[in-house]
């Protein structure tokens, strides 16, 4: 009965942590490619897709080699107009030539104004820093149903210090 008991805790708190897989997939970023687009027209409102991305190479008590890669994504109205409520930005995907880091974005509160929706995802792989990546954001929007896949080229991997 126990070990019931500690399967099931243990497939609850699996369900209830953030997606993250780091992978080799040309397929998922042919795709992804196919898919995404560099600025994203819904409800006559152009938006945009912002990121940032760093390791963190402080001195103290973590990793020797740095932290794992983390990331802020922003979804950004052009017109600096209101997001609608029926979007949303759910899964991140950052490419460095045939790998792919997907992640969901965590549920934490982030403070922005209402014409961006901004997300992180952390424990990322510990590519760069000071190299170049892609990253594709897919975007839900609840009243339609439909994904839409945005992306931003060439974003720098800073390291912080």
């Amino acid at each position: 009965m126990f070990l019931v008991l500690l399967g099931l805790l243990s497939c609850e708190k699996a369900e209830e942590d953030n997606y993250s897989d780091i992978r080799e997939d040309k397929e998922l970023i042919e795709e992804l490619n196919e898919k995404s687009v560099d600025t994203l027209n819904i409800d006559k409102q152009k938006l945009v897709l912002e990121a940032y991305l760093w390791r963190d190479f402080m001195p103290g008590p973590s990793d020797a080699d740095g932290s794992s890669l983390l990331a802020v994504n922003r979804l950004v109205s052009l017109d600096s107009t209101n997001l609608p409520a029926n979007i949303d930005l759910v899964k991140q995907y950052v490419i460095h030539n045939d790998s792919v880091w997907v992640a969901d974005y965590e549920d934490e509160p982030r403070s922005s104004p209402d014409y961006k929706i901004e997300k992180i995802s952390r424990d990322g792989p510990k590519w760069g820093p000071q190299i170049y990546v892609d990253v594709v954001s897919k975007i839900q929007d609840s009243d339609s149903e439909e994904d839409h896949y945005l992306r931003v080229k060439d974003v720098y991997i800073e390291r912080t210090e």
